[in-house]
């Protein structure tokens, strides 16, 4: 089982990411997305939960500033179906990983260039734009934008395919696509009692 956590704004610094191994995973053919803020009981105050629903199905979740909300939901980074991403990396109780929206640049970017938009320091996942990237070779394919979704975890104990971090990592992403999530508090409350004292 796949664990849903609840993300911070941004994922992890490149920084962070340069010190561990990391896999990139995704999806194959675009996904219909429904991304709405919702009510949780975590939310940071002065920020709003954005949930992310696939078929009905949570998938993820992140918290935003309070005052990037609006802009955020006015882009319609959503109105058609996107590839998803998974960045996993070693670490935590086991396997971590970001869930991220694969986004044309041009639908991230309505009418103008990075300099004359502002609010794009402010959307999740803008730490990725120059890593997420697709037709660095001129050919003219899309340039795409990761839109930060939510955290998910894979404990040690529930590991799939400990040979293979990327069978593990698609298995992953497979699971979160599914909607075969857990809560994480709930599932680290079973973890330690399930322990055996002493």
């Amino acid at each position: 089982m796949t664990t849903l956590f609840f993300g911070d704004m941004l994922p992890p610094s490149r920084e962070a990411e340069k010190r561990r191994e990391h896999v990139l995973v995704g999806t194959a053919t675009p996904l219909k997305l429904d991304v709405r803020p919702i009510e949780h009981h975590l939310t940071p105050r002065g920020s709003i939960c954005i949930g992310t629903f696939h078929e009905d199905r949570p998938i993820g979740r992140c918290a935003i500033p309070r005052d990037s909300v609006k802009d955020f939901l006015r882009m319609d980074l959503f109105d058609r179906p996107v590839s998803l991403a998974l960045n996993v990396r070693k670490g935590g109780p086991g396997m971590e990983g970001s869930l991220l929206a694969l986004v044309p640049m041009d639908r991230a970017s309505p009418g103008g260039s990075e300099r004359d938009e502002p609010w794009r320091a402010s959307v999740p996942g803008a730490a990725y734009d120059d890593a997420i990237k697709a037709g660095g070779d001129g050919s003219g394919a899309t340039q795409l934008v990761g839109i930060f979704l939510g955290e998910v975890v894979r404990f040690e104990g529930d590991r799939r395919e400990p040979a293979s971090m990327l069978r593990e990592a698609a298995d992953m992403l497979a699971c979160v696509i599914r909607g075969q999530v857990d809560s994480v508090g709930g599932r680290v409350l079973e973890d330690l009692t399930a322990r055996p004292e002493g």
